[in-house]
């Protein structure tokens, strides 16, 4: 074989090409070779080991060693009826019990994985760091404290537990393992043939009830403190559907809420864990919960209706309209100033001039049709977003997710301050054109470049500068530091426990040089939470007094890291006597009365003990300032600790670092705060700069290599 007659240039040419894309795949497949120890929401939430640790003992969770289940069992196999019966009480009860002593700290019960971890964790035998932000709260444990254990890391079995006898805790466990789909189908293999599938207000009553209510009213006793609130489905007001103007919403649109849940709320994806067609049986349900007449038909009799306004038959109307999506305008940068224009005329009074939901309109207080309080969206966090963010990459997914901001722009939100942008009724003049709709649409979709995406890798890498560290928040230095943005997390675990967090994560940027550190935070907060600030005080939600907003780092003292076959770090919640932590805070002060912005140095022992004040240490430097929904707080201080107790910012080393925020204006003050587990922060360049390029180069060359030979046997061949 002669093979292909090429010169010899372009020869070249393709070979080097080829051992370059060898070397970057294989610099990519190998990635860093920065070994990072596994951090997870572990350090947050204690994690189980697939049992459940009440009364002073551990029960398992083996379907087989549950006496409760298995007395079901003995009878379905004398009687079917009365067994399944039996079973039903059983579950029952333990949902009961669950959502009145359990549901404030493990919350809804929806992954079939590992028992104690709610809906998606994603994380082994820890409770789901998503749904402890959104429904991990809400029900009062009647104000029992933990009992003190000052000298275990792990906290106490809290006094709730204690109260529970074996038979009510295998009541609780069989509701869990039945609602997380755990019922053995070995064993209950012949009773389900002859029992199937819960559907319609069963299945209700069993999935959708806790949170929404028996009758649709939102009144379920796990809704009682949730933002935001389970929907109420006795005015047939829904935000998110495709039907247009004032027309109730398809049965798509309930079907793919019902499947696919509501991100960043406590609506989870039903489509894990019910079928298609129990999901269909679901909606004539939420149809029959109208008081309001929506769907049914309009030659229904009055005698069809009972004296609340419930219609009594089931033809329930179908609506098939769907909002028109024509004339979609090319995402583009001309598009994208237009759609800037029009949305400071219209949209900015609500959602700020940066999208970050700050209100600036006189109109101080938002609610919806039920007279809950509602925030604006925070536009620049597209993970935030619901319904509207389609699926998969962003080229791929930009284009639908822009139609659905345009759906939303031109149908509003229903039953909340969000308007309709298009006409609702024929030969009204449209609010806003549908060009300028594209626009606007395009014009959002850019927002969420003004924010950082929430990293999946525990580290944050500090860069190194020469000379010194900027001393304001808006230095030139800082546009080209990385940075990573953080979930917080909402404090569950100790009173006071938050239960309605709005401000979700902290984007960081590190900077040190020779001599110093210092940490650029950032938090989208809808308000410039400082006492007597006027446009504070004006949309103060009235339910709690308004704190100052504050920030803090967290890093563990001296000696508090152990290292070994398991990697041990300070307690989540402050350390303890043997593994203190160290708090550089930062508060935003008051105008009324007059008290100017503070930065404190504080110790920590434990969860059960107050911080303590360093009096004496000037060695933390902090500034703050909030702008258009943002705040931003510089901290800076030495590297090298000069008292013997804290942490020195060496190279090469990974330091435990966690960071906490205050929300004032949300009531949050001392333990009631949002907060991130221990992450992991590196001064100097990972070592991929050295040994993680070896790889690639090695490869790199070795193609080459590899070519040239290949060549020089081809020529040897030609030439005999």
């Amino acid at each position: 074989m002669t093979g292909l007659n090429i010169p010899a240039a372009p020869r070249w040419a393709i070979l080097i090409v080829i051992s370059v894309l060898a070397g970057y795949a294989s610099y990519k497949l190998a990635g860093s070779s920065v070994v990072v120890p596994e951090v997870t929401m572990s350090q947050v939430y204690p994690a189980s080991s697939g049992a459940l640790d009440i009364l002073d003992r551990s029960f398992s969770l083996s379907p087989a060693e549950n006496p409760l289940r298995n007395e079901a069992l003995a009878l379905m196999s004398e009687d079917q009826t009365k067994g399944w019966i039996l079973y039903n009480e059983i579950v029952e009860a333990g949902r009961a019990r669950y959502y009145h002593g359990c549901f404030a700290c493990h919350g809804e019960w929806l992954n079939g994985t590992v028992p104690a971890q709610a809906a998606g964790a994603g994380e082994s035998g820890t409770p789901n760091p998503l749904q402890a932000a959104f429904a991990l709260w809400r029900i009062d444990m009647g104000g029992s404290e933990q009992e003190k254990t000052p000298e275990t890391q792990a906290p106490a079995i809290p006094v709730a537990h204690k109260r529970l006898d074996e038979t009510k805790v295998w009541q609780i466990i069989t509701f869990l393992t039945d609602s997380a789909g755990l019922v053995p189908q070995l064993d209950m293999a012949g009773a389900a043939s002859k029992n199937p599938p819960l559907m319609d207000m069963a299945l209700y009553q069993q999935r959708c009830a806790v949170c929404h209510g028996e009758h649709g009213a939102n009144d379920g006793p796990a809704s009682k403190r949730m933002y935001p609130q389970p929907r109420d489905f006795s005015l047939a007001l829904f935000k998110y559907k495709t039907s247009p103007g004032t027309l109730p919403p398809r049965d798509s649109d309930l079907f793919h809420t019902i499947k696919r849940g509501l991100t960043e709320s406590g609506m989870p994806a039903w489509g894990n864990f019910l079928s298609d067609a129990q999901i269909d049986s679901l909606i004539p349900v939420i149809k029959g919960f109208d008081i309001t007449a929506a769907w049914a038909p309009e030659d229904a009799d009055e005698d069809d209706f009972d004296e609340e306004g419930y219609y009594l038959k089931t033809d329930f109307l179908q609506i098939s309209e769907i909002e028109p999506v024509t004339g979609q305008v090319s995402f583009s940068e001309k598009s994208i100033a237009q759609g800037k224009v029009a949305f400071d005329k219209i949209c900015i009074k609500c959602h700020g001039p940066e999208g970050r939901g700050n209100i600036t309109t006189a109109k101080s207080w938002l609610e919806d049709d039920w007279n809950n309080r509602i925030w604006p969206r925070d536009l620049s966090k597209p993970w935030t977003w619901r319904v509207t963010q389609a699926d998969g990459p962003e080229a791929q997914s930009r284009e639908q997710t822009v139609r659905n901001i345009y759906t939303r722009l031109s149908i509003g939100l229903p039953g909340t301050p969000m308007p309709a942008h298009r006409a609702t009724e024929a030969g009204n003049r449209d609010p806003l054109g549908a060009e300028d709709r594209w626009h606007v649409a395009n014009y959002v979709y850019s927002l969420r470049q003004k924010s950082v995406p929430l990293g999946d890798k525990p580290l944050i890498q500090a860069l190194r500068v020469t000379g010194p560290l900027p001393d304001s928040l808006d230095d030139a230095a800082w546009e080209n530091t990385p940075a990573v943005s953080l979930r917080l997390w909402p404090n569950i675990i100790k009173q006071e426990r938050l239960t309605t967090p709005l401000n979700d994560a902290v984007t960081v940027r590190v900077l040190y040089n020779d001599e110093d550190i210092a940490f650029l935070l950032e938090v989208n907060d809808r308000t410039d939470s400082r006492p007597g600030e006027k446009v504070s005080m004006r949309v103060q939600d009235r339910r709690y007094r308004l704190n100052p907003d504050a920030l803090a780092i967290r890093f563990p003292r001296v000696d508090a890291v152990e290292t070994g076959p398991q990697l041990l770090i300070p307690h989540y919640l402050h350390g303890n006597n043997t593994n203190p932590t160290t708090q550089w805070y930062w508060n935003a002060g008051s105008l009324e009365p007059p008290q100017p912005a503070s930065k404190l140095l504080m110790d920590a022992i434990g969860p059960a003990q107050k911080l303590t004040l360093r009096t004496n240490d000037h060695s933390l430097d902090a500034q703050g300032q909030w702008e258009q929904g943002r705040w931003r707080v510089l901290m800076k201080h030495p590297r090298e600790a000069s008292n013997g107790r804290d942490v020195s910012f060496n190279e090469g080393l990974l330091i435990p670092v966690s960071f906490l925020n205050w929300d004032g204006s949300n009531g949050e003050i001392l333990d009631r705060n949002t907060r991130t587990p221990w992450y992991w922060l590196v001064l100097s360049a990972p070592t991929e700069t050295d040994q993680g390029l070896v790889l690639p180069v090695g490869v790199s060359v070795g193609v080459l290599l590899l070519g040239f030979l290949l060549m020089r046997v081809q020529r040897s061949r030609g030439r005999s």
